[in-house]
C-alpha cells in the first residue's frame, strides 16, 4: 500500500511542477502579462501598436503554454506508465524469485 502512496505523490508532484491546471486556465492569456496600453484614443498608430503587441503577446503565451502543457502531459503519462510497470514488477517479483531458485536447483541437480 505504501508503493501506491509513493506513486500518488509522484503524480501530484508532476501535476504541480508543470502547473497543469493554471496553464490550462490561462492558456490564451498574454505571456508574462506583457501588454501595451491603448495610448491616445483617436490615434490610429497607437491603436495598431496596441492591437499588434497584444496579439503577439497572446500568441507567444499560447505557444509556450502549449509546449509546457504537452511536456507536462507526457511526463504525467510517463509517470503513470512507470508506476504501473513498477507495480506489476512488484507483484511478480516473488514468483520470479521462486522460479529462478527452482531453475538454479534444477541446474545443480542436473
Amino acid at each position: 500500500m505504501e508503493l501506491f502512496s509513493i506513486w500518488k505523490n509522484c503524480l501530484w508532484f508532476v501535476g504541480h511542477f508543470f502547473s497543469l491546471r493554471q496553464l490550462a486556465g490561462s492558456w490564451f492569456a498574454p505571456w508574462k502579462r506583457t501588454t501595451e496600453g491603448r495610448g491616445e484614443k483617436w490615434n490610429l498608430e497607437d491603436l495598431a501598436g496596441y492591437i499588434i503587441i497584444n496579439i503577439i503577446s497572446r500568441i507567444v503565451g499560447t505557444v509556450i503554454r502549449t509546449i509546457i502543457l504537452f511536456l507536462g502531459i507526457v511526463s504525467l503519462l510517463a509517470t503513470v506508465l512507470i508506476g504501473v510497470l513498477v507495480y506489476i514488477f512488484w507483484l511478480l517479483t516473488p514468483f520470479v524469485l521462486i522460479g529462478l531458485l527452482g531453475f538454479g536447483l534444477m541446474l545443480l541437480i542436473a
